[in-house]
């Protein structure tokens, strides 16, 4: 089973997002990736950077759609069997992205496109109890 994740950039989201990272679970057969923005890289740790695809600013253009297809191509080739976006909130950039990749499940919070994002779309808890929003996301992978 492999997993890619797209991290937040919002310093507050990528708090709580960041206690959430996985490393690969060989014993249960766990692949786990992130797609990261460059300059949300200071919010996480270094642990992540082998298994992080990470988006330049140069790699998009103006309206935030990905330029070169190399990175795009480099993530569908590793055939991940779901997408979760950890964003709480839209951000267009990695809607382009998720819309880019070929991966049969997408995961994510309930937004203005998430209808046109989104395989399986999560209604968002209250503020202060964002850490739930997590939890439901690894119960319905069957992470531990």
């Amino acid at each position: 089973k492999s997993v890619i994740f797209l991290l937040p950039s919002e310093k507050k989201q990528a708090q709580i997002a960041a206690h959430f990272i996985k490393n690969d679970d060989k014993k249960n057969n766990f692949r786990f990736h992130y797609i990261i923005l460059e300059n949300s890289l200071p919010l996480y740790s270094d642990k992540i950077i082998p298994n992080a695809h990470i988006i330049k600013e140069n790699d998009m253009n103006w309206f935030g759609v990905i330029n070169s297809r190399s990175t795009l191509d480099k993530i569908n080739k590793l055939k991940f069997d779901a997408i979760v976006d950890l964003n709480q909130s839209h951000n267009q950039s990695l809607s382009f992205i998720i819309n880019d990749l070929n991966i049969p499940i997408k995961v994510g919070f309930q937004a203005e496109f998430s209808r046109f994002l989104y395989s399986i779309i999560l209604e968002s808890k209250s503020v202060g109890f964002l850490e739930e929003n997590y939890l439901m996301i690894e119960n319905i992978l069957g992470i531990e």
